[in-house]
């Protein structure tokens, strides 16, 4: 990096430059049906080179390079990536200035037992898991298991003279847990940044469970119902929000909100979303945004009402608007109503999906449901297949959000959402 850094230093005629370097140490173990098949230990350094340069009024040259390790010349690459940035033609922005380093610690994001974790002690927290497995689950095969114990460092200097450098760890477990009569299987990915908040002893009890369930589940009814949404649907439920909070939308003229106007009306419960930068242990807890402007968490809806756009660096200078922030993890004010209560009457319960994304532009969602329930009749019965639909403003008019909260990778908020008002395709 630094003499990638010198090259650039002495390059004449270039408006501004940046150069990320994202080093990341790992140790992984590889299980296949409770053995030890593969340990791998690797650190690897990801490079790349952001390049303005002049043009005409408010427009500049852009260009990026991205490599792994040491080139052949430095020189022809920055050659190279000037001479791309000279056919390209976008609306100029500045890179982030040196500014007054915060104090605060980065164990937010940095897990010390992680870091720290010789080989032996990954091999033994699995072989722990393994046991677990075996002595709790031993009817539910754990056909395979990956677990990565990673540390990362991200340093940024640019040509205004930034310089910033901070650490983050994660842990990534990838699973595989199949039924006892071998017909279903959950395939699981769970990253945290902590290893305390990796609990896989609970996820492996609570997938024994819908692979139970998943036995004797049957196609939903068709029609409209009260639904609650929980769940996996809890980390892309607001992001109809989130994305026409953003300075893209803004920029590019697709959000239809202004500061102030109201996200839904005539909601029946008030709506807050935050923006949280310093969420402890969040997968999108940062101390630093990808230009190397600093992260802030800011309130996005209060009251159902618009109360700050996510403007980074970039889009604040091409927008002409105080920057804000890039966005964080995702936290939603709580509701006041008992979870338990969403669950009395005729409802369906909905927490696994093969797909949940709301389109960010018109904001219509539609869930393939992998495992949900049915409350009828004092019965819960076990439902997968078809799906549940809706738009985010209308669903959002008549919704409730439980009292109890829960905390994912990136999300902290309402334990479930409860909708009077959903369309479900299923059983004809």
């Amino acid at each position: 990096m630094k003499s990638l850094v010198a090259q650039l230093k002495k390059t004449p005629n270039l408006k501004g430059w940046q150069v990320h370097r994202l080093r990341k140490d790992s140790s992984e173990v590889y299980f296949v049906h409770d053995v030890l098949e593969t340990v791998r230990c690797n650190t690897v350094n990801n490079y790349t080179l952001h390049i303005q340069t002049p043009a005409e009024a408010d427009f500049m040259g852009e260009s990026t390079a991205r490599f792994q390790g040491k080139i052949g010349s430095l020189k022809e690459l920055v050659a190279e990536t000037i001479q791309r940035a000279h056919l390209v033609k976008n609306p100029a922005y500045n890179f982030a200035a040196p500014y007054e380093k915060s104090q605060t610690t980065t164990e937010y994001i940095h897990d010390m037992d992680v870091a720290d974790a010789e080989l032996e002690e990954l091999i033994g927290f699995a072989q722990k898991m393994v046991a677990y497995r075996k002595a709790h689950l031993r009817n539910y095969p754990l056909n395979s298991m990956e677990i990565f114990f990673e540390e990362y460092n991200y340093a940024i200097e640019n040509h205004l003279g930034l310089s910033v450098e901070k650490p983050s760890t994660r842990i990534v477990c990838d699973y595989v847990l199949t039924s006892p009569d071998n017909q279903h299987e959950i395939m699981g990915i769970k990253k945290r940044r902590y290893l305390s908040d990796l609990t896989l002893e609970e996820e492996w009890e609570n997938d024994a469970s819908i692979l139970s369930d998943l036995t004797r589940a049957v196609l939903p009814p068709t029609g409209n119902f009260p639904v609650v949404l929980s769940g996996e649907a809890l980390d892309s439920l607001f992001d109809f929000f989130i994305a026409q909070l953003d300075g893209h939308a803004l920029f590019n003229r697709y959000s239809l909100f202004q500061k102030d106007d109201e996200v839904v009306r005539d909601a029946k419960e008030p709506l807050a979303i935050f923006s949280e930068a310093k969420l402890a242990g969040g997968m999108r807890s940062y101390v630093y945004d990808g230009l190397g402007y600093p992260m802030k968490s800011i309130a996005l809806i209060q009251d159902t009402r618009v109360a700050n756009f996510l403007l980074d660096g970039r889009y604040a200078d091409l927008l002409k608007l105080p920057q804000t922030s890039s966005l964080a993890n995702t936290r939603v004010v709580c509701g006041g109503t008992p979870y338990a209560d969403f669950l009395s009457g005729t409802v369906l319960e909905l927490s696994k999906f093969s797909t949940f994304q709301p389109n960010t532009i018109s904001g219509a969602f539609s869930g393939e449901i992998r495992l949900g329930y049915l409350y009828k009749g004092g019965k819960k019965i076990p439902i997968k297949g078809g799906s549940v639909s809706g738009t985010t403003q209308k669903a959002f008019q008549r919704a409730f959000k439980s009292k109890e909260e829960v905390k994912r990778a990136s999300y902290i908020g309402p334990k479930g959402v409860f909708f009077e008002n959903l369309t479900i395709a299923g059983a004809v």
